[in-house]
């Protein structure tokens, strides 16, 4: 019976983050929407613009921390280039982390042109968190746009994002991202599949319960006066600034329209190690936060539903495993059941055979990518365990 109650416990909550929580966000916000169309065709009608009430022009800081990107660097300040924002109330300001190839040489190219472009440069490596807070304490904008050198705007994206931050009670809102069509090997198609579907969730999240908890990192705008100060080790920072935000009660939400484009790692070691990190600064800002976040019952339900049941699935995981080996001996069920997860672990095994030799099934790779999730996931546990004492980071591998 004690077996069988662990095995219950943990499948459901296994079920309930993966599959009927998601169902239920996704079915609330189609009914919101629909309410909202309704009542959209009953009155004058309300642009998109009109919805974010802000037709008043606020100074913008465009905050791009780096390390050795020169070869995105260049298209990454070229689209913002071609903002439709007014060039006088738009900075641009890139944070060098002691990038020793030619980013810096180039950064400084834009800015002999007599653009609104600055390089403020580090000469040691200290790690982004550090490199935000530098760029946060001069940049002169009421809003600040934190983003990433290869996420690369829509001519846009800088006034959507303004518009949106400018509504009462919001404090941060993001962009939606588009995976690169060129990227369709390795990993990628699943990755981004994943991507796409956390998008479309997150903004469900912000429509039914009003705000989400962790904003794409990629591309988000935040009020300058709630930037918080960013302890230096910390990993994942978007989290971080995201969580601070909802404590001091503003809303954190997603503007469907600001869209973003951004490449997708697509080598299978490449992308767990990135998955490592991300894991070890998600359980950092768990401890940090605790899993109730928000005096807020709905926001607390929501980020323990979606991200802390998430982060321990690996260990759920292992509980369902293990009762089930002990199960199965006593019911052809649990027989059968075990039977289930050891040809899923097969099929990845397959998969990475397959991966050897430079080859790969579509639908195998969703099994990899699953496991692979949660053993990074496990990894990045125990790194958090182990202690982490500076938030320096690698760029994800160009092709």
């Amino acid at each position: 019976m004690a077996a069988e109650l662990v095995l219950f416990v943990a499948a459901m909550m296994l079920v309930w983050s993966y599959l009927l929580y998601p169902a239920l966000v996704f079915t609330l916000a189609a009914t919101r929407k629909k309410n909202r169309a309704i009542r959209h065709n009953t009155t004058a009608g309300i642009t998109d613009r009109e919805q974010y009430n802000a037709p008043a022009i606020h100074p913008v800081s465009v905050l791009i921390p780096v390390y050795n990107e020169e070869k995105v660097i260049s298209e990454k300040l070229t689209s913002l280039m071609l903002s439709d924002y007014p060039d006088e109330f738009l900075e641009i300001i890139v944070g060098s982390d002691a990038s020793d190839d030619s980013t810096d040489d180039i950064v400084r190219s834009f800015d002999a042109g007599g653009k609104r472009i600055r390089l403020h440069r580090s000469d040691t490596r200290r790690g982004k968190a550090a490199m935000l807070n530098d760029l946060a304490a001069i940049a002169g904008g009421d809003i600040l746009i934190i983003t990433d050198a290869n996420v690369i705007f829509s001519s846009d994206t800088v006034r959507l994002l303004a518009e949106g931050i400018s509504a009462p009670g919001i404090g941060l809102c993001d962009a939606s991202v588009t995976p690169e069509a060129s990227s369709a090997h390795g990993v990628a198609p699943q990755e981004n599949f994943y991507s796409r579907y956390e998008s479309a969730l997150k903004n469900a999240e912000s429509v039914v319960w009003g705000t989400m908890t962790g904003p794409y990192g990629g591309c988000y705008a935040i009020r300058h006066d709630l930037f918080p100060f960013i302890p230096d080790n910390t990993l994942v920072d978007d989290l971080f600034v995201g969580l601070t935000v909802v404590r001091k009660n503003y809303a954190v939400v997603n503007i469907p329209s600001a869209s973003v484009t951004e490449d997708t790692q697509s080598d299978l070691a490449g992308q767990y190690k990135r998955r490592v990190r991300i894991a070890a600064g998600s359980y950092q800002n768990l401890f940090r936060f605790g899993p109730f976040p928000s005096p807020s019952i709905k926001i607390s339900f929501s980020f323990f539903s979606h991200k802390v049941l998430r982060w321990f699935s690996p260990f759920l995981l292992l509980l369902v495993f293990m009762t089930t080996v002990i199960l199965s001996a006593s019911s052809v069920f649990y027989f059968c059941l075990l039977a289930l997860q050891l040809i899923f672990i097969l099929l990845s095994a397959l998969d990475l055979a397959l991966n050897l030799q430079g080859r790969s099934m579509l639908y195998l790779r969703y099994v990899t990518q699953f496991l692979m999730m949660n053993a990074a996931l496990t990894e990045g546990f125990l790194k958090v365990l182990t202690g982490i004492k500076n938030g320096i980071w690698e760029p994800t591998k160009r092709d």
